[in-house]
């Protein structure tokens, strides 16, 4: 008669992996959905942080090539290789606030510049649906998506204020515009994270 009943810890494993695989199916789709629209996002990001920015030529090379990168890094947040992007995510929004100190501005300008990908994500949303795509955006991918923005504000929040310490530990005061040093060490610093992130991807 016990030889009879169902077993739940033999049925569990046959359940679980099927549950996953459909997740993380959804999940790789988001990220695919994300990738098809990182022009758009990169592009507001690009056009907005100038227009609120008195900078020269140079300075917008290197602010398009940051936000270009971070851009890049919005698809990984819903997919397979999140926990292997999010330290390079962190360590790049960190290396953002503390240029952003070193242009001049105030810890809520940094903070507000990084606020305008998540306004340019759900503009995204709302504009182009994943829906429309056939794409499932679940709860989940959502949570995911906002934790992911919420940590690079974080983040960049703290690069900024670090930025800030050191200079007036140092006795330097903060220049109004980087100092050509500081902006080849932001190149060097960029650079090797932009090599990590190639990296990761392969």
């Amino acid at each position: 008669m016990r030889d009879s009943v169902a077993n739940p810890t033999e049925i569990q494993p046959t359940q679980t992996p099927s549950r996953n695989a459909a997740t993380a199916s959804s999940t790789h789709r988001i990220g695919e959905w994300l990738e098809q629209h990182i022009e758009f996002l990169s592009r507001h990001w690009v056009d907005e942080v100038q227009r609120r920015a008195n900078s020269d030529t140079e300075m917008d090379e290197l602010l398009k090539r940051f936000l270009d990168l971070l851009s890049k890094l919005i698809p990984q947040a819903v997919g397979e290789h999140r926990a292997l992007v999010a330290p390079i995510w962190k360590k790049a929004a960190e290396l953002y606030g503390s240029l952003g100190a070193q242009r001049g501005l105030a810890a809520g300008e940094i903070v507000e510049e990084f606020q305008v990908l998540r306004e340019a994500v759900i503009r995204l949303l709302f504009e182009m649906p994943p829906a429309r795509f056939g794409v499932a955006f679940s709860r989940s991918d959502a949570l995911h998506l906002n934790r992911f923005l919420d940590s690079g504000v974080t983040h960049a929040s703290i690069g900024h204020t670090d930025a800030l310490f050191f200079a007036l530990f140092q006795g330097n005061g903060v220049p109004k515009v980087p100092t050509a040093q500081f902006v080849t060490e932001v190149e060097e610093q960029l650079k090797a994270i932009e090599e990590e992130l190639s990296a990761t991807a392969h």
